[in-house]
């Protein structure tokens, strides 16, 4: 955006020009997205149903009537009016009891005078307008402002895409998990063949508020994929399931970094674990030196070990936010199973889970 004599914030506001020199000195700002096809006048905050009119040099060119919103659009056309694609031209503003009207000056040229009744606010300077300029006058105040953008211009809310959102989240995703040491411990020593799958899909559901923009605190439930190991050995097999569920409660420090959040957090996790070994005997037959059979039959052996207590986990990731109120996260982490048997069988867990995780985040309050 090309402005003489004005200057606004990165948000759109303008600083009052009053405040200002009223020189003709050039400050360029780019702002806004889109092309207009002709010169447009927006305004906004008008009483409603007042009349809207735009003046070009001494020409009326264009009117409206303000909505129920107090907005109203009228446009003007340069190369019609003035057989121009742009001009340098002041813009004054005058408020009457039934009519608010635009005028658009060029340099060099005396503006009209008001009519009677009516107060003129001089917008201060010289504005570059173009075949693309939208210029937006704003009633709202205790007096008239003008943003000039070289663009369309939207007057619908704009869209958060903050990523340092704070309050009350859900979120719930699925990804990969890992277990350590699963396999290695169900095959042992003495197995002639044995193998494990101790990797697969898992998911897990949460909550966390955030305080700041930078601290929080989390609680969530994993459910890593099941285990499994299967084996066998000198007239034996077997297969064993190890299967977990994990509740967490930790604290979370963040950076935003635009609609994205960078975070980290660590704390304490607290398992249940199951873990079922099926063990089958083969039937064994024998034949003594004198000819005499003996079979000893097979069987199958059962044995559960139920494992509960607490460990450590940490990890981190990134959230990136898709509204005000909905995110698309990605995390990793590392945690510990570490507890004794429930039923004081002889037996305890001592394992590591990585974990992959991606999934959706919905902010309630």
């Amino acid at each position: 955006m090309i402005i003489k004599g004005h200057v606004f914030t990165p948000e759109g506001r303008m600083i009052d020009s009053r405040r200002l020199p009223t020189l003709a000195a050039a400050i360029s700002l780019t702002l806004g997205v889109g092309v207009a096809r002709a010169q447009t006048v927006l305004v906004r905050n008008a009483p409603p149903d007042s009349k809207i009119e735009v003046v070009l040099n001494t020409a009326p060119v264009g009117e409206t009537r303000a909505g129920a919103a107090g907005i109203g659009l009228v446009d003007v056309n340069l190369q019609k009016n003035v057989n121009k694609e742009e001009t340098d031209a002041q813009v004054f503003v005058d408020v009457c009891p039934e009519v608010r009207r635009v005028v658009l000056v060029e340099r060099a040229l005396t503006p009209p005078s008001p009519d009677a009744g009516c107060s003129r606010r001089d917008m201060g300077g010289i504005f570059l307008v173009k075949r693309v300029s939208t210029l937006v006058i704003d009633f709202g105040g205790t007096s008239p402002t003008l943003l000039l953008r070289q663009g369309k211009v939207s007057l619908a809310p704009p869209r958060s895409w903050d990523g340092g959102r704070t309050g009350f989240m859900l979120f719930g995703g699925g990804g990969f998990t890992d277990l350590a040491n699963m396999a290695a411990i169900a095959c042992g020593t003495g197995t002639t063949q044995c193998s494990g799958k101790e990797s697969g899909l898992g998911f897990n559901v949460g909550a966390e508020y955030w305080l700041t923009p930078i601290i929080a605190a989390e609680g969530t439930f994993l459910k890593p994929k099941k285990a499994t190991a299967t084996g066998s050995g000198d007239r034996y097999h077997f297969d064993n399931e190890f299967e977990s569920f994990v509740g967490t409660a930790a604290g979370k420090i963040g950076i935003p970094a635009g609609r994205s959040r960078i975070y980290g957090h660590v704390g304490a996790t607290y398992h249940q674990v199951t873990f079922d070994t099926n063990e089958t005997l083969d039937e064994l037959t024998t034949t003594t030196a004198d000819g005499v059979t003996t079979t000893v039959p097979g069987g199958v052996q059962k044995y559960r070990l139920e494992t509960r207590g607490w460990g450590w986990f940490f990890g981190g990731g990134l959230e990136v936010w898709l509204s005000g109120s909905s995110a698309l996260y990605a995390e990793v982490g590392r945690l510990s199973l570490k507890g004794s048997a429930v039923k004081k069988e002889d037996g305890k867990t001592d394992e590591r889970v990585t974990t992959l995780i991606v999934g959706v985040k919905a902010r309630l309050f």
